[in-house]
């Protein structure tokens, strides 16, 4: 991973932990050390300490990377060469091959001291490039490595030239995609060749952490959360706008938006600019606990991005019982079925946005209907425990006879 633990990116703990009760035994990799705020519990710790820093260790890495050339010399030319002309033209993204290429034999070095089969990455940047030359390297020294990686969705297809996601295709034994819009997004990028080793594999939720409530009927000015990273392609100043729009007309809601990102400061000016600011409240990053006690708390979940594989906060929403109003973008709409599981508007749409959001409010039966029809949803294709079943029995099909 690129960080791990991470408070934003918690469904892949829950994944490990699922695959490690279906029988598999992981040794976790990340790049990056924790920041401070996902430090902050003790599960945390413990995952800390079971975890090897790559960036952390840039002298082991470096002496990693001297071993293997003097052992292989011309082999490990090989693979350096392949990973400088998947960087094409680009100065700083040859330093940036070179330094995951350390990284790589840091983690070919440790798979094969500590016997490991078989390496997956989750994202298609840095953490699959590092997997694929992890593999490269075993493969010089005469060690089978399979690797593969998940594809989660908008981040890993904004830069082609960055991710290279069909040299990594082509290399990995299989591809997750967590939708199958985001299998379809890999396809266009890659030859039909390889389109049987992508396989679409959904994110799952902790469905005993996560118990149905009913909704209630909401207070005189309902509460809607949004959860997700205050980036671009969130949508959130669309959501700001809509609260706006139900405020000119008599029909307010507060607005509680969970998470933190480079667009916050700019969001909350755009609350200010809306006149908004007594109805929208910036949480900023949360727990896990602390999400779902949002969310139990809430009337109505709102996500309106513009670009998604299929979002886990949607599906923690729909788990818990509460209504969801959403866009028809991407892969959220294999899980988001308007009018049957959710309501789903076009991107970008903050009076449509608005619509939906009083719709649902003032509808008893309809948030009914539709948080039922999502609970059954949750519990029929993204049951966590199901789901790293699924992911535990692939490694295993994917691991070296």
């Amino acid at each position: 991973m690129t960080h791990y633990p991470r408070l934003a990116q918690t469904y892949i703990s829950g994944e490990i932990d699922a695959v490690e009760r279906a029988g598999a035994s992981v040794r976790t990799f990340a790049m990056n050390s924790p920041t401070a705020s996902d430090r902050v519990s003790a599960d945390a710790l413990r995952r800390i300490t079971q975890t090897m820093y790559l960036k952390a260790s840039p002298r082991r890495a470096l002496i990693a990377l001297a071993r293997h050339a003097l052992g292989h010399p011309f082999g490990t030319a090989r693979v350096a060469a392949m990973a400088l002309a998947s960087a094409g033209a680009s100065p700083r993204r040859m330093i940036r091959r070179m330094a995951h290429l350390a990284q790589a034999a840091l983690v070919a070095e440790t798979s094969r001291r500590e016997d490991l089969d078989y390496v997956h990455a989750h994202f298609g940047l840095a953490p699959a490039t590092i997997a694929w030359l992890a593999g490269a390297l075993s493969s010089v020294r005469g060690r089978q490595l399979p690797f593969g990686f998940t594809i989660h969705g908008f981040h890993d297809f904004v830069d082609a030239a960055e991710s290279r996601l069909e040299l990594k295709a082509r290399d990995a034994r299989q591809v997750f995609c967590v939708s199958d819009f985001t299998r379809s997004q890999l396809c266009c990028v890659t030859e039909p060749a390889l389109w049987s080793r992508f396989v679409v594999v959904r994110c799952g939720v902790d469905l005993s952490a996560l118990e149905y409530r009913s909704p209630s009927p909401p207070d005189e000015v309902p509460t809607t959360i949004a959860v997700g990273r205050l980036s671009p392609e969130k949508g959130f100043d669309i959501l700001i706008e809509a609260v706006s729009i139900l405020k000119r007309e008599g029909a307010p809601q507060r607005l509680v938006i969970v998470g933190d990102g480079p667009l916050r400061g700019a969001l909350e000016d755009t609350a200010e600019a809306a006149q908004v600011t007594d109805l929208v409240e910036f949480a900023g990053e949360l727990t896990a606990e602390e999400v779902r006690a949002r969310l139990a708390s809430a009337d109505l979940f709102c996500l309106p991005s513009f670009s998604e594989g299929l979002p886990v906060s949607i599906m923690e929403a729909m788990a818990v019982g509460v209504p969801v109003v959403t866009t028809w973008i991407a892969g959220i709409p294999e899980l988001a079925e308007s009018g049957v599981t959710a309501l789903t508007v076009p991107p970008a749409r903050a009076d449509l946005l608005a619509e939906a959001l009083r719709r649902l409010a003032s509808d008893p039966q309809l948030r009914l209907r539709l948080s039922e029809a999502a609970r059954r949803r949750i519990e029929q294709q993204h049951d966590q425990a199901r789901c790293g079943a699924v992911v535990a029995e692939r490694f295993a099909a994917a691991m070296p006879r």
